[in-house]
């Protein structure tokens, strides 16, 4: 997809070196909504069928260990989900709602929260893999991608919050999407802290308890081979 493209995507310039010649350097916005998106996304879904392997064998889901932990990361991806959702919410209102402007909303508005509703639905569902492997740390894919999506994001973090600071008496432009974001970085940064965490389950716990070496074995089995 050329340049010229891109720019008709987004609605506005995809590359410009003054953006970061400048004294406050920073990308262009066009190049955070594709590049800066397709990249952590784009690695996602080459990785996730690792993943999601476990979900197609016809082996007994194991349904005893839900962890906290689980959960929590679940609940996370769940709550992304319904930001990708609003993103999208948003966009059909200034479209088709009854405050309308009549101006074309350009096609990133639209395939930018489509996108990510797919990829959380696929981010529970490799979770949801990871779990059935019964392994007490994350797949290395998975934290390697909201990793990706953290330092991908920071670009964004800052151009929203340069643009709020510019406005005058502090007016934010397009508060539904600054609101957002920033609440979809906050939880991305929450899911990149659980993903990084062990999950050992409570038999294990209790194992370890009652024989020690045994447990060892047990824990080091599920801790270790995150490709496995």
């Amino acid at each position: 997809m050329c340049a010229a493209s891109l720019e008709e995507y987004c609605g506005s310039v995809f590359w410009n070196a003054s953006y970061v010649e400048r004294e406050d350097p920073n990308l262009p916005v066009c190049v955070e909504q594709t590049v800066l998106v397709w990249i952590p996304l784009g690695f996602l879904w080459l990785c996730s069928p690792w993943n999601l392997m476990s979900l197609c064998r016809r082996s007994r889901a194991n349904t005893k260990h839900r962890t906290k932990l689980y959960l929590c990361k679940q609940i996370v991806v769940l709550l992304l989900f319904l930001t990708a959702i609003g993103g999208l919410i948003v966009t059909l209102l200034e479209d088709f709602g009854p405050n309308s402007s009549g101006e074309k909303i350009s096609a990133v508005y639209y395939t930018n929260p489509v996108l990510f509703t797919v990829t959380w639905i696929l981010v529970l569902l490799c979770q949801e893999g990871v779990r059935r492997k019964e392994r007490a740390v994350d797949s290395a894919s998975l934290f390697l991608f909201w990793l990706l999506l953290v330092l991908c994001d920071i670009f964004t973090f800052q151009t929203l919050l340069r643009e709020a600071l510019k406005q005058t008496q502090g007016n934010v432009r397009d508060v539904p999407r600054f609101f957002l974001f920033y609440t979809s970085f906050g939880l991305e940064v929450i899911a990149l802290i659980l993903s990084a965490l062990a999950d050992i389950p409570p038999e294990a716990k209790e194992l370890v308890k009652k024989n020690p070496e045994a447990g060892a074995v047990f824990l080091s089995r599920i801790t270790f081979h995150w490709f496995n």
